[in-house]
Parts: C-alpha cells; sequence; structure tokens
C-alpha cells in the first residue's frame, strides 16, 4: 500500500504541532554572565532565579534604589549571600552588555524600557523588560522544579494569574523524588543503550520507568541504577514482538479520550487513522509517530491497512485509530487475531461517545465473538 500522508490545509499540517505563541527553550547558564539592571524586589527575584540556573549574574543599581531582597541577595545583610552575583553600585550603560549571555531590566518608565531593549539588541544580547511585554525578546515562565526535571508555564505575558494556576496543578501531580530518579537514569543511559538496541523493547523498558518514577513515594534506594540494568538484561532476553492498539476516540474532542488512549497514543511508532479525525486529537499523540490518514471504502468504513500488519510484525508499536461514531469493521477484528497469533499483543481500547452523539464505534458494540478474537 502506497504511503498517504496528511496534506498542509488552513489550519496547518493535521496532527503536527499546532501554531505557538512563543518558542519554549531552555537556556543554557552555567558558567555565563548575565546583567540585572535595577535594584527592585522584581528584579532581585530575576536575579536569584538566573543565579540558581549557574549564571555569573551582574547587577547594575544606584545604592539608592536597592530593595532589601535586593541587599540580601547582594549580600549586603547577613541573612544571604549570593556566591554567583556581582554588585555594581551604578545604573547601567551601553558597555555593561559586553560578554552578556541575556539582560534583564526592572526600568521605571517606557522610554528607559526602549532605551535598555535597544542597547541589548545592538549587542545582540536577548533582552527582558519587566512588566514590559513589549520590550521582551524572551520571557520568564512559571516555573516547576523538580530539578533536573523543570516543567515552565507561558500565557504569553496575557494571563500570568493563570500560568501561576496551572504551576500548582502540575505541582500536585510531580513527586518530588522525581529529580532523584532522574539523576539515576542519567547514570545508567549509557550502559542501558549498550543493552537494549533502539526500538519496542528500549521504549518498554523506559515506560516502566517512568511509571516507577511517577508513582511518587520515597527517593530512590542506592542500588536502584543496579536494579534497572538487571532489568534491562533480562528485558534483552526476550523476544520483541509487535503491538497493535485499536483506539476509539472522538473524531473532533480530545477530552473525550480516555487516559490508556492517550497512553497508547504517547507511545506510537506509527499511527493510521480515519480521515474525520481532526489535528486536535492527533496533537495528543508521540511528536515523532507516524501518522498516516485512511481514506474512506465503497461501505463508508476504513479498513486495517496491509502496511500495519507488517509494521505491528516488524516488531513496531501500531495504532488504529478509530473515531468513535463509526461502526467497528469485523475485518479488523480477524486481522488482529491472526496478528496475535504470530507473537504480536493486540489490545482494544473504547472510545467514548458525546452524549449528544448516537450509539457508535464502541457505544454500539461489535458481536462478543469479533470483541473475542481482539482481546484473547
Amino acid at each position: 500500500m502506497a504511503r498517504r500522508h496528511s496534506q498542509p490545509s488552513e489550519e496547518g499540517c493535521r496532527g503536527r504541532i499546532a501554531p505557538l505563541a512563543a518558542l519554549p527553550v531552555f537556556w543554557e547558564l552555567r558558567g555565563r554572565r548575565v546583567i540585572v539592571a535595577g535594584g527592585s524586589a522584581s528584579a532581585a527575584w530575576k536575579a536569584e532565579l538566573l543565579a540558581a540556573a549557574g549564571a555569573e549574574v551582574h547587577v547594575f543599581a544606584a545604592d539608592a534604589e536597592m530593595s532589601e531582597p535586593m541587599r540580601e541577595l547582594a549580600g549586603f545583610s547577613e541573612h544571604r549571600t549570593a556566591s554567583r552575583l556581582v554588585y555594581h553600585p551604578r545604573t547601567w550603560f551601553p558597555d555593561s552588555f559586553a560578554g552578556m549571555a541575556l539582560a534583564v531590566a526592572d526600568c521605571a518608565d517606557e522610554a528607559e524600557a526602549e532605551a535598555f531593549c535597544r542597547a541589548a539588541d545592538a549587542m545582540g544580547v536577548p533582552a527582558n523588560v519587566i512588566d514590559r511585554p513589549a520590550f521582551c525578546r524572551f520571557r520568564f515562565g512559571s516555573i516547576v522544579n523538580r530539578s533536573p526535571v523543570i516543567v515552565s508555564i507561558s500565557t504569553d505575558g496575557a494571563a500570568p494569574i493563570l500560568a501561576q494556576a496551572i504551576r500548582r496543578r502540575i505541582e500536585t501531580l510531580l513527586p518530588f523524588t522525581l529529580g532523584a530518579w532522574v539523576d539515576i537514569a542519567q547514570k545508567v543511559r549509557e550502559r542501558l543503550n549498550e543493552r537494549l538496541l533502539p526500538g519496542p523493547l528500549r521504549r518498554v523498558f523506559w515506560e516502566s520507568f517512568v511509571e516507577r518514577a511517577l508513582a511518587g513515594g520515597e527517593s530512590p534506594e542506592e542500588g536502584a541504577a543496579v536494579a534497572l540494568l538487571n532489568e534491562a538484561d533480562i528485558l534483552a532476553a526476550r523476544p520483541s514482538g509487535g503491538h497493535l492498539v485499536f483506539v476509539g476516540a472522538h473524531p473532533s474532542d480530545p477530552e473525550l479520550l480516555t487516559l490508556k488512549a492517550v497512553r497508547a497514543l504517547q507511545s506510537a511508532d506509527v499511527i493510521f487513522f480515519d480521515d474525520d479525525i481532526t489535528s486536535g486529537v492527533l496533537e495528543l499523540a508521540r511528536r515523532e509517530a507516524e501518522r498516516v490518514p485512511l481514506g474512506m471504502g465503497v461501505d463508508g468504513k476504513s479498513g486495517l491497512a496491509d502496511e500495519a500488519l507488517a509494521l505491528a510484525l516488524a516488531g513496531k508499536r501500531v495504532v488504529r485509530l478509530c473515531s468513535s461514531d463509526r461502526q467497528y469493521p469485523v475485518c479488523e477484528a480477524a486481522r488482529a487475531g491472526w496478528l496475535r497469533q504470530r507473537g504480536v499483543t493486540v489490545e482494544a481500547i473504547p472510545g467514548v461517545v458525546a452524549q449528544d452523539q448516537e450509539a457508535g464505534w464502541f457505544d454500539a458494540r461489535p458481536p462478543r465473538d469479533v470483541l473475542g478474537q481482539m482481546t484473547q
């Protein structure tokens, strides 16, 4: 079968990345110099954040402008000193930007903000003027810190309170032990890659690791790295088989996807989908997954492509994403049973149908013998 990819449309490439208000990036600042202009409490918070990221922070502010938080940070009080902060008791000037990686300022008025931004631009240094979006070449997000795991949330400066609310929700989802698990992953990654070649087995290992890291509880024990490598050795001895998942989905409402369906989409190598599945649903899939749209047959149904069978037999993780408002084709279940007999794991994840829809793909269940062939 010839590979048929989704074509660009007015809304962009279906299932790929939707338009972004800004590019989310993480800036490496360890050992690099940054400038912070101003001594306000807001400037102190930005200076502390930059120092926490490993930067050498150069603060330019007249003594009269120094707030108590900035004085503490700069070592003017006995409460705390900053090992990566250099204080310059004067206002910034154009040469202050030389050798700087980033520039941050808290400016008194728009004229000063414009001058600061222009001076930074002239030196090729990205600038951020606090609370003045028009003079920001980059923005700070609201941060969830489980370093080395870092989550940053941005509303493009439109609703910082919303970003903070989202951060609070994410805080409840990520255990504080997550950083310790990531440290272990860094230690074992190279040796793990020697044990497990790229492909399904390596992904199975990391999916198991993720479940353990996100489970919470106490920090990993000292011998956790050795235990992980032993698990990789056991996994490498197993025969590699493919995986085929039939996922029912409301064609246009991503919120009706079950958690199990989202996990399947995020672990897929290839996704075959009905032609009425919209970009909002496909946006939840793994970025690297190849997406293949399936056309409609003469009976108004789309079947399972022969290519999907070959990929599953070759050890790939294949998802057949079916619109939940269509009757499930019996022929697909028969092929699923044929695959299962050849060592391919086959799974069916029912979809959720909106209340205002008529009974559909999984709501009007296929015949019992068909489900049996799929799930046995």
